[in-house]
């Protein structure tokens, strides 16, 4: 690899070939899953209420409960998106196969968790195009995720990181 003027190696390109690479697919994946993540959490803790999109309150003190639950989720949210960005820079493989099946059985049970909700219809999750979006995200996260789960070679978790995995 070479080095700019300043002494150091430049940053990999931004190219869709580059991020679909197969040295690249799981750090991408970590990637959109982190930066996802830290801005739903900023955005549902900073603004509790737009969770109204997709759950639906039928008095003040229910609207209260949710907003006070999104708050304390969204900050679970943010945290484990800063977890997932740290984690592109560990070279241990047993420990990203670790995150990949823990987020692969979240995401699985969080899909199922959301379809059957949407289909007992009692009212409490909006069903209109968020819900379903919502429920597409999920299915999407739980697809990628499987596919590193049971479909990806050990190798692949060993692969390393390109330099701009290591900033904090």
């Amino acid at each position: 690899m070479y080095q700019n003027q300043y002494g150091s190696r430049p940053s990999p390109p931004l190219r869709i070939d580059y991020l679909l690479s197969p040295r690249q697919r799981l750090n991408t994946l970590f990637a959109v899953h982190a930066i996802s993540s830290v801005f739903i959490g900023i955005i549902g803790y900073t603004y509790p209420s737009l969770a109204s999109i997709f759950f639906l309150t039928e008095n003040d003190r229910e609207a209260g409960v949710a907003r006070v639950l999104v708050r304390l989720f969204s900050c679970l949210i943010g945290a484990q998106g800063i977890m997932i960005w740290r984690a592109r820079s560990i070279d241990d493989g047993e420990i990203k196969r670790a995150f990949i099946n823990a987020y692969f059985i979240c995401f699985l049970l969080m899909s199922v968790a959301l379809i059957i909700e949407h289909t007992n219809n009692e009212g409490i999750l909006s069903g209109k195009s968020f819900g379903i979006l919502k429920i597409m995200a999920m299915i999407g996260l739980t697809l990628g995720y499987a596919w590193f789960a049971f479909f990806q070679p050990p190798t692949v978790f060993m692969l390393g990181t390109h330099s701009g995995a290591k900033s904090y």
